[in-house]
């Protein structure tokens, strides 16, 4: 069923973006209206975004999908995160003498930590772009048209930072695991 008022697919039996029910009542919460900063900010990408269907480049790339979009402390912070526990774990791996046993754990590393990754980072997304939305929403009346703007602006060379810092982080990430191997005679 879709609701009468936006045209939008309910969900649970009503809408997510007016709080419309089937019943024809509506929810007044204080989610909806967060949903709609929100959907003012994410646009055509709400659903996408808030329902975690944007996995594949968080699941690639990590904790850079905070910092590539404009989070750039928030994203610093779960990139050092990455790297120390991806550091402890790859030194604690070489404890095993078995080669094959190590390549299979470094693998099973990988693949449990990006999803992890993919799981997590549009809900951290989400969280910290509701956080900043509603400071712009508490300092400026025209809040809808300036949301609008903002994620134009943020997202105008998206891709062109994943593909500049992605590799920068990942050279960063490689020299700090050689300098700590050399560092424990690992190498």
């Amino acid at each position: 069923m879709k609701c009468p008022n936006y045209n939008f697919k309910m969900k649970k039996n009503f809408c997510t973006h007016c709080g419309y029910m089937t019943n024809g009542n509506f929810i007044n919460t204080k989610k909806l209206q967060e949903d709609s900063l929100l959907e003012l900010y994410f646009g055509k990408n709400y659903e996408k975004i808030t329902s975690n269907n944007n996995y594949i480049v968080p699941f690639i790339i990590g904790p850079v999908y905070i910092f590539c979009h404009n989070f750039y402390i928030e994203g610093i912070i779960l990139i050092l995160i990455e790297y120390l526990i991806s550091t402890i774990f790859l030194c604690l791996n070489h404890a095993f003498l078995y080669v094959y046993v190590v390549k299979l754990l470094n693998f099973m590393y990988f693949a449990f930590s990006r999803l992890i990754w993919a799981t997590i980072l549009n809900l951290i997304y989400e969280k910290l772009t509701l956080k900043r939305l509603k400071k712009i929403k508490e300092k400026d009346k025209n809040y809808k048209e300036t949301i609008q703007e903002l994620y134009k602006k943020d997202n105008s060379l998206l891709i062109l930072k994943y593909i500049v810092f992605t590799p920068i982080f990942f050279i960063i990430f490689v020299e700090i695991l050689s300098y700590i191997y050399s560092y424990l005679g690992l190498i």
